[in-house]
């Protein structure tokens, strides 16, 4: 039999679920009707969903296949329609915000609180799924029967919930300075990178900075390596330049596959460079491997630049994530060849969305740096956002597809025969090129190229953190979407970049400890993350007590590493140009 203690338990967490539901579904913004061209659409879109229902009401008394196809293929119309007038309704409601005393977009706190809240309510779904399967696991075969269905509502509540709020930046008012702001960022880091990269002066006359990309690991190892240098490059206002000869990936260098990095400073600039102990004074410094910079600068990974921490801070909810994409945007444009190769892929696949990526990590990785991870457990988690993303938009019909990027070619067969009613994009022969006897050179570069580029473009990604492909889609990604801080949901760790300074929580609640291996911490405390259990627990330290273990995650939040960087005054763009 049930304890009452839980019962009690179900209903005070569905009864606060139930709440926030109730909180969220009324909040809204009322559009004006300024924008002409909008009011035009809708308009017109009005009258076509008239026009169908009128045609529907007169075919659906017919009774011959034709006329039921034709009923059959109004309404799929009829409900397209719907969904763009509800898109256009919003984007005018959100234009009218913006003219109407939203020009400079939303407060910080409000952005953060929105942030807040769906994180909280992740961390309330992990720690509530967990504690009730160990509860099932005591339970009676009948009992257990009924607890599953337990499980299932509150779940269910779970995701209502988060498809409301991520509903919410649709209809704040706010979705289009988001997007401007996002643009406005970008370009404004893609002149920087390009100035530095391009200086006005001969390069020979410009402090600079020399990088080996030849670290000996995965590509996704030396592509991260590549940016620790980019970033200090940033930091210090001094060029990249990249030594790539005899790369295991491509003998023939990096710029054969990538743009070169500067049309001026070339490999002959960068001979013989000093120790990365005079990189305030020597004229060319090679930057060493992150892990062997002591002490590390406070400018180093995961730091974003001071000048713009306001702006990455209110725009992205991973500040630092969104910083390393712009840098990885200019790092790695594409030859021509290349932007041909994506292109035809794109097309030969059929490339739609919705789609969720997965990346499995197999061969080398498992057993050493990760473990393994059924496909069934990406599976819960793409599951669980496309039944979210059916509740975020009830009236639209979709496919649920999936891209699969893995280094293990039997995956696929094992995703397809287990989720039949699900759409597999993927290569097999990716994945056999990715094998540990085939994996560096040109042919294989070419599929994880690939695969990165897809799993970037897709809505949402489950993959593992302690892969560093994961790691650069999930930075790529960030280039195209708006705040996309929250479209990952990883297996293993959080998000880190490889030998970052420390990785740092504030506690903003005190908590007293009252689970095994948990630590009590006051209001305020720094505390040193080393990972999230995804059961409501965190793994880490109190910097102020040095106590050590678990702690509630929900309790504590992010601090945003900021550090003086260069400011590149020299770059000038005007407003009317973002």
């Amino acid at each position: 039999m049930f304890l009452l203690g839980n019962k009690f338990y179900i209903i005070f967490i569905s009864l606060w679920i139930f709440g926030l539901y109730a909180i969220f579904t009324t909040f809204h913004s009322t559009p004006t009707n300024n924008d002409k061209a909008l009011e035009d659409r809708i308009e017109y879109l009005q009258s076509e969903v008239e026009s169908l229902q009128q045609k529907l009401s007169q075919l659906q008394s017919g009774n011959n296949i034709n006329v039921k196809a034709q009923v059959e293929n109004n309404d799929v119309q009829c409900q397209e329609l719907r969904e763009e007038l509800k898109r256009v309704k919003r984007k005018l409601a959100s234009k009218t915000n913006c003219r109407t005393g939203s020009q400079n977009g939303p407060a910080l706190e409000y952005e953060q609180l929105r942030r807040k809240i769906e994180t909280q309510t992740r961390e309330l779904s992990y720690f509530t799924i967990d504690q009730l399967y160990k509860i099932n696991e005591k339970l009676s075969d009948d009992d257990k029967a009924k607890w599953s269905k337990v499980i299932a509502r509150f779940s269910d509540q779970n995701r209502v919930l988060l498809a409301s709020i991520r509903n919410l930046t649709e209809v704040d008012g706010y979705q289009s300075w988001r997007e401007q702001e996002h643009e406005s960022l970008s370009k404004l880091m893609q002149a920087r990178l390009n100035s530095l990269q391009n200086p006005s002066k001969p390069c020979g006359e410009v402090q600079r900075v020399s990088c080996n990309i030849n670290k000996g690991c995965g590509y996704g190892c030396e592509i991260h390596h590549a940016m620790h240098c980019f970033h200090i490059a940033y930091a210090l206002g001094r060029p990249m330049i990249l030594f790539s000869d005899g790369w295991r990936y491509n003998p023939g260098g990096f710029d054969q596959i990538f743009q070169t990095l500067s049309k001026n400073c070339t490999t002959a600039l960068a001979a013989g460079g000093a120790a990365w102990g005079r990189y305030e004074t020597a004229d060319v410094v090679e930057v060493p491997l992150i892990d062997n910079i002591h002490p590390k600068k406070d400018f180093m990974p995961m730091a974003i630049p001071e000048d713009l921490s306001e702006r990455l801070i209110r725009l992205h909810g991973n500040p630092f994530v969104w910083f390393t994409g712009q840098l990885m945007k200019y790092l790695l444009r594409p030859q021509p060849w290349l932007t041909e190769l994506l292109e035809k892929k794109y097309s030969d696949i059929k490339f739609e969305t919705p789609i969720v990526g997965i990346h499995v990590r197999r061969t080398d990785k498992v057993g050493s740096e990760a473990a393994f991870h059924d496909v069934s457990e990406y599976m819960k988690y793409v599951e669980d956002y496309y039944i979210i993303y059916q509740y975020q938009n009830p009236n639209l019909k979709f496919k649920k597809r999936v891209y699969l990027a893995t280094d293990e070619p039997s995956v696929f067969k094992d995703a397809r025969a287990k989720y039949a009613d699900y759409i597999f994009y993927g290569d097999t022969a990716v994945a056999q090129s990715a094998q540990l006897n085939s994996r560096y050179g040109t042919e294989s570069l070419k599929g994880v190229l690939l695969d990165i580029h897809f799993l970037s473009l897709t809505d949402y990604l489950v993959c593992t953190f302690s892969s560093q492909i994961c790691r650069v889609a999930y930075e790529v990604m960030q280039q195209r979407v708006v705040d996309g801080a929250w479209r990952v949901q990883p297996l293993d760790d959080v998000y880190y970049f490889g030998g970052q300074n420390a990785h740092n929580q504030r506690a903003f609640m005190s908590n007293k400890a009252n689970w095994p291996n948990e630590f009590s911490f006051e209001r305020g405390d720094i505390i040193g993350t080393e990972g999230n259990h995804w059961d409501g627990f965190s793994k880490g330290s109190d910097k102020t007590s040095g106590q050590t273990g678990l702690y509630p995650s929900y309790k504590t939040e992010e601090i945003v590493n900021i550090a003086m960087m260069y400011t590149y005054p020299e770059v000038k763009i005007k407003t009317d140009e973002l």
